[in-house]
């Protein structure tokens, strides 16, 4: 069973001011044991447990800017844009009972026009935060001659580090 609600808004208290914010609730809950499988016959399942893997709380802010430079610089007009942009999400639900760990990512961007021409730096997770993009809590044998364990490990795939694109763009 799935609930949830989004409240978005958008705010341009001058022409080249845009501020956005949105948050997204759900509340999903698992109404069945999830179906049995070879490697877990009998998979844990509590009633009313969150599904595992959906954040309960996301949000998402951004804050841009764009101006256009007085005068003319070689006979071309100039504008600068600039962003910030904030992603949270709330811890999610594994299974076995576990949680995932909370993050919040930073991301900017700057970009110069001049005529035809613009360049735009962006900067993904600017705060270079480490994060797991992705958590799994599951029984694992990576060493087949080891013996087995029943007991659920965490494993989770490495979120992306600070991330820097340049582009460089000519329209006609």
């Amino acid at each position: 069973r799935r609930l949830g609600a989004v409240l978005y808004g958008v705010l341009r208290p001058w022409p080249w001011l845009v501020a956005s914010a949105s948050t997204t609730y759900v509340n999903a809950e698992l109404l069945d044991p999830p179906p049995a499988t070879a490697s877990e016959p009998d998979p844990p399942f509590e009633a009313g447990q969150n599904l595992p893997f959906v954040a309960p709380v996301v949000v998402r802010s951004d804050l841009g800017v764009q101006r256009e430079l007085p005068g003319v610089l070689w006979g071309q007009r100039t504008s600068v844009t600039a962003g910030l942009g904030l992603s949270a999400l709330s811890r999610r639900p594994l299974p076995r009972s576990a949680f995932a760990d909370p993050f919040a990512l930073l991301d900017a961007s700057l970009e110069l026009r001049w005529g035809p021409v613009d360049v735009r730096l962006e900067t993904f997770n600017l705060l270079d935060t480490r994060y797991a993009a992705l958590e799994y809590n599951f029984v694992s044998q990576w060493e087949p001659s080891a013996p087995s364990s029943r007991v659920a490990a965490r494993h989770f795939s490495a979120g992306a580090p600070r991330t820097l694109l340049l582009s460089l763009g000519v329209r006609p």
